[in-house]
């Protein structure tokens, strides 16, 4: 796209300056001068202005998670944020195919890119040096990357540097400091974004309407509700999300086409069809009373407080201002509208509620299922003494300490009945064991048993095959004789008496 004395580029490739770490793709901003006619004499078909930089679309944190792959962009769009007028361009970007399946949209101001491409350029000293910024000291005059009368009159230093140095070292910051939407979806991504710039309310204030394709078919509506009080924050609401194609026919383009009064259209191409439908819904009959108006958070609608019926932008009375109209695009609810009654019907952009385009007439059909609906408050419950049926009834809903106590409890007293099951069961099995132990009473018994057998006459001793001398039961030593050898030394060794087995 064209912007002054530059010709902007948006394109995605393989990150040269990641290659150390491994492969990825990396969305960039290039920019090359309107009047660029080569270097001189051999680089009369080299770029002496082209630089390029990351665009950084990403979700912020300690560990921010990058949008990398850009998709498209919008047309260059002026307005008011915050307080200062700004110069926008939209784009989507999504995660890779083998990745978790994201898209999103971000915003990025001329003015930071036009600052990026100003800063240190970035550069890789040796093969297996990281990559960091280029000193300014380093960097040639003039500078290198800039637009001149005559581009075949710049040194050869200069033509030289902005052919080895392309990159920038600084990456574009996302307008708004995050993505305006996000969508996790494993049915589809996000492929094209059409804006309708600046659509006036009236309490004054404007907003971009965002268009965004994906390849399913879709199209979803969206807006950043904080854009005109704030650059600094995102507030994403999703009006509506229509299929105008058949599922699974990719959106390759879209189109908002202004023209007088209501018959403004949004076109939708795809490789096969091109599809036309109303830029809103305004005046569906599904919109009945102030509450589902309002609830829309449309910028193109808004309560007629006058007609008694929700007004599409640009009626003849529309710059009447707040007085007659009732909108609140922050909130999607106004006080003027009253509090709501058992029996109304549930507004539009509740989650249960299914938008059909029908595609011949330009109109929606919104089927509402209430049967799903659970009211929020008990006010709703008994408005009037009415009784909701038993499945439409408030659940009870547990926090997850409760759910945590409930766990642990449960656990300790499974260790615990555990721990008495097998204390009986060993008990149980070892009882054997333990009634054959003498008892208490007759352990002098059992000492004399073991002393008359120790002191028995060797002489009535039977003869033994395995055993030559008598051995000390308690102390497992053969006894001496009266020369003070041992009896197993000496040939009068007689064999040990035969005695009674006892447990001690």
């Amino acid at each position: 796209m064209e912007y002054d004395d530059f010709i902007f580029f948006f394109f995605r490739e393989t990150a040269v300056e990641y290659i150390n770490c491994g492969k990825t793709v990396y969305s960039r901003v290039a920019r090359v001068c309107k009047h660029d006619k080569g270097g001189p004499h051999q680089f009369g078909d080299r770029w002496t202005s082209f630089l390029k930089s990351r665009l950084n679309c990403s979700v912020p944190g300690d560990y921010p998670f990058y949008f990398n792959e850009i998709q498209s962009t919008s047309e260059i769009i002026e307005g008011t944020y915050g307080d200062q007028v700004q110069k926008l361009i939209y784009g989507v970007f999504a995660t890779p195919v083998n990745s978790i399946g994201g898209s999103a949209v971000c915003a990025f101001s001329i003015r930071s890119i036009l600052e990026t491409f100003e800063g240190p350029f970035k550069e890789q000293e040796t093969m297996n040096s990281n990559w960091l910024a280029v000193q300014s000291m380093k960097v040639p005059e003039p500078r290198p990357g800039q637009c001149v009368n005559d581009s075949r009159t710049l040194p050869d230093v200069s033509v030289n540097f902005v052919k080895s140095h392309t990159l920038m070292d600084e990456a574009v910051p996302a307008f708004f400091a995050r993505p305006i939407m996000i969508r996790i979806s494993l049915q589809y991504r996000f492929t094209k974004i059409a804006v309708d710039q600046q659509v006036r309310t009236p309490d004054g204030k404007s907003y971009d309407v965002l268009f965004i394709g994906t390849d399913d078919g879709k199209v979803i509506k969206a807006l950043n509700a904080d854009s005109f009080d704030s650059d600094k924050t995102v507030n994403s609401v999703v009006v509506e999300e229509l299929q105008v194609l058949p599922p699974g026919v990719p959106v390759t383009n879209l189109y908002v086409v202004r023209m007088d009064g209501d018959d403004s259209k949004l076109v939708v191409v795809s490789d096969d069809e091109i599809q036309a439908i109303k830029l809103h819904r305004c005046n569906s009959d599904k919109i009945t009373n102030c509450r589902e108006c309002v609830a829309l958070q449309d910028p193109y609608c808004a309560w007629d407080t006058t007609e008694q019926r929700c007004t599409a932008v640009g009626s003849p009375d529309w710059s009447a201002g707040k007085r007659r109209f009732i909108q609140n695009i922050t909130k999607g609810e106004h006080k003027a509208c009253g509090r709501p009654v058992a029996g109304d019907p549930v507004q539009s952009n509740h989650p249960g509620s299914e938008i059909e385009p029908d595609i011949d007439n330009n109109e929606i059909v919104i089927e509402v299922d209430e049967s799903n609906v659970i009211p929020n408050t008990l006010a709703e419950i008994n408005h009037a003494g009415a009784k909701l049926p038993s499945s439409q009834e408030k659940l009870p809903i547990y926090t997850a300490e409760t759910l945590s106590i409930a766990v642990a409890t449960s656990c300790l007293a499974a260790l615990a009945v555990g721990f008495v099951s097998g204390f009986l069961f060993s008990r149980r099995c070892r009882g054997e064991d333990y009634s054959d132990m003498p008892f208490p009473d007759q352990r002098h018994q059992l000492n004399r048993l073991t002393e008359s057998s120790l002191n028995a006459d060797a002489a009535y001793l039977p003869p033994c095959a395995n055993n030559k001398a008598a051995i000390n039961l308690v102390l497992n030593v053969p006894p001496k004789n009266a020369n003070g050898k041992n009896a197993n030394s000496s040939a009068e060794n007689k064999p040990i008496q035969k005695v009674k087995k006892t447990y001690i």
